[in-house]
């Protein structure tokens, strides 16, 4: 499994030490200038690898010509199409929507098309799953945060439900037969990190992001062996503009620790 950890502007240059590949936050590109030079600069080496995000965790509401424009300036190897949180039948739409109108476009230029599985219960998610397959995605992302997963394990707390869900979503699919593994899946962030010492057996999972070793890394906290018991407080936002250069030694801990974590 190949990891990209999301990091503020003073560890760009660093991160390229730290992950397998880079992942694009868009709407940083027209914010911060230092940003889209380092990742134009990163896409003309010759085994750079981009995932680029749509936004929607970070709460921005890009326009398709928006995200378009970012495609054809950064050409990432793979776009995530808009999808909805819980709401299976609107990601669907979206799916469908630049499945048909752009898939060949961006698929003749070297970009693929990936979906994300949204619903409200683990059945929903595996139906998802399944439609996605149906329209021709063959790369498919597992959101950290559905609310399928606390509902699959109630009066748990919140972090190990998310935890917990998401592998129970993709061993129901390994157990019905419906998982493609020949297929690119991605994992989208983490609640706790020592659920990737689970994965190894699946060697579908292709990819991960997630900036939980930086955010604990900021926070002075170090991962121990068995992971953490709580998720930051803060989101990358936060300490994208700051100089976090003391906190250097924590965060790189915590780098290689996901990555013994992901072996």
């Amino acid at each position: 499994m190949k990891a990209s950890h999301e990091v503020p502007l003073c560890f760009l240059k660093e991160s390229l030490k730290w992950n397998d590949y880079q992942y694009v936050l868009p709407h940083l590109i027209d914010q911060y200038p230092q940003y889209k030079t380092h990742m134009l600069e990163y896409r003309q080496k010759s085994d750079s690898f981009i995932i680029c995000d749509n936004g929607l965790f970070e709460g921005i509401d890009h326009t398709i010509e928006d995200l378009l424009e970012k495609i054809h300036l950064i050409h990432p190897n793979v776009f995530i199409v808009p999808d909805a949180w819980n709401d299976s039948i609107t990601t669907i739409r979206s799916a469908k929507h630049w499945m048909i109108n752009y898939g060949k476009k961006l698929h003749d230029i070297d970009v693929e098309l990936m979906a994300v599985c949204q619903g409200k219960t683990i059945g929903e998610l595996m139906t998802t799953y399944q439609i996605l397959i149906d329209l021709g995605y063959k790369h498919i992302a597992f959101n950290h945060s559905s609310i399928a997963y606390s509902t699959e394990y109630p009066g748990m707390d919140i972090l190990k439900a998310q935890m917990y869900g998401r592998m129970e979503l993709i061993r129901r699919l390994v157990a019905n037969n419906i998982i493609r593994d020949t297929y690119h899946h991605h994992l989208l962030g983490c609640s706790l990190p020592q659920e990737f010492m689970s994965y190894g057996d699946w060697k579908f999972i292709k990819s991960v992001d997630t900036s939980n070793p930086i955010l604990v890394g900021a926070e002075g906290i170090r991962y121990t062996d068995s992971g953490i018991s709580f998720k930051p407080k803060e989101k990358l936002a936060y300490y994208f503009e700051k100089d976090l250069s003391g906190q250097k030694e924590d965060i790189i801990f915590n780098v290689n620790k996901f990555k013994s974590f992901i072996k």
